[in-house]
């Protein structure tokens, strides 16, 4: 039997709206469409990909090439079918395979979905946080007066964050006296039911940890290491080796392995129980207050991320120098 992959990457988008028949804009399709062929760089021999039918030269060129497997899609190939594995889970991804023709009964449930859905809502984040005894835990406000005391408890500067959102989506920079928070705050609670206010921390080097929840335990995968502009929004991930990403990152080889056991006790309290699947967590080495620190989770994302596509690439072809992936 077969597995179909899908590269859903507006699937932040389906679980903000949490609505099977989301429409996604246009920007997200035209994202959808130019990296369909990522999951190619995960499928086993035999497994297919959800993927427009005009791309099977492209595939056939990626699978001769690179040593891949994946074939796209078609109607008569459903009876081969017993897994599916989009880039991320959603009512909509869901929905997304029964229309392709995939028998309901080996996806998962409305109840899973729901569970899956509030495990990736930012508060936890702030979970994972605790149960590694951050000090400065971000505070998720249910008023936007909550919202103005936070950023005022953070002195004045901080990030304002709807609770489902990725990829620096969603994500504004406020001021205690910044004239948009107000309406940012209650727009967040309107919507989405919270909002979430962290600290601002001067960026020194974007990177995340990769891991794998199967059997109610979290086991580390790897190490990616990203660029995200100005505003935090995700610009491309490094495609190196794992040995080059952990020297470049900044933190100490001790330092990532108290990081990465601490990081794996922590997603099996507080996601593995409930959830299986890939998880990447983004972290960063900061200064804040003058002093350097590793902030060991700014988002926790519970599907695939572009790391994962990073690490399969530079395992693959096992490049010479550095280079940045992007879509």
């Amino acid at each position: 039997m077969a597995s179909l992959l899908l590269f859903n990457p507006e699937n932040d988008l389906a679980l903000a709206a949490n609505s099977a028949y989301y429409t996604p804009p246009a920007a997200a399709v035209r994202i959808r469409t130019a990296g369909a062929l990522l999951p190619m760089w995960f499928a086993r021999q035999g497994d297919y990909i959800l993927a427009p039918a005009g791309m099977e030269p492209q595939a056939e060129q990626m699978r001769a090439e690179y040593n891949l497997y994946g074939k796209i899609f078609t109607p008569d190939a459903v009876s081969e079918i017993d897994r599916c594995i989009p880039w991320g889970w959603s009512s909509y991804a869901v929905q997304t395979f029964i229309k392709a023709g995939i028998n309901p009964g080996i996806l998962p449930d409305s109840k899973k979905i729901d569970l899956w859905r509030n495990l990736s809502h930012r508060r936890t984040s702030i979970a994972i946080l605790r149960a590694l005894s951050f000090p400065d835990l971000p505070v998720e406000a249910f008023s936007a007066e909550e919202a103005l005391l936070a950023v005022e408890s953070f002195g004045g500067e901080a990030y304002l964050k709807f609770p489902w959102s990725g990829s620096g989506r969603g994500v504004f920079p406020v001021t205690v006296s910044g004239s948009s928070l107000r309406s940012l705050a209650e727009s967040s609670i309107r919507r989405q039911g919270s909002v979430i206010i962290e600290p601002k921390y001067d960026v020194v080097t974007d990177f995340a940890m990769l891991f794998n929840c199967e059997d109610a335990e979290a086991r580390f995968h790897g190490l990616s290491m990203f660029k995200t502009m100005a505003g935090g929004a995700y610009s491309g991930n490094i495609i190196a080796s794992q040995s080059y990403i952990a020297e470049n990152i900044g933190v100490s080889p001790r330092e990532l392995e108290i990081l990465k056991r601490s990081l794996e006790e922590a997603l099996t309290q507080c996601v593995a129980s409930g959830y299986s699947g890939p998880v990447g967590i983004d972290m960063m080495m900061a200064v804040r207050n003058g002093k350097r620190i590793i902030v060991p989770c700014i988002e926790i994302n519970l599907r695939y991320t572009m790391g994962f596509v990073a690490q399969a690439i530079a395992q693959a072809t096992n490049p010479i120098n550095p280079s940045l992936l992007h879509l």
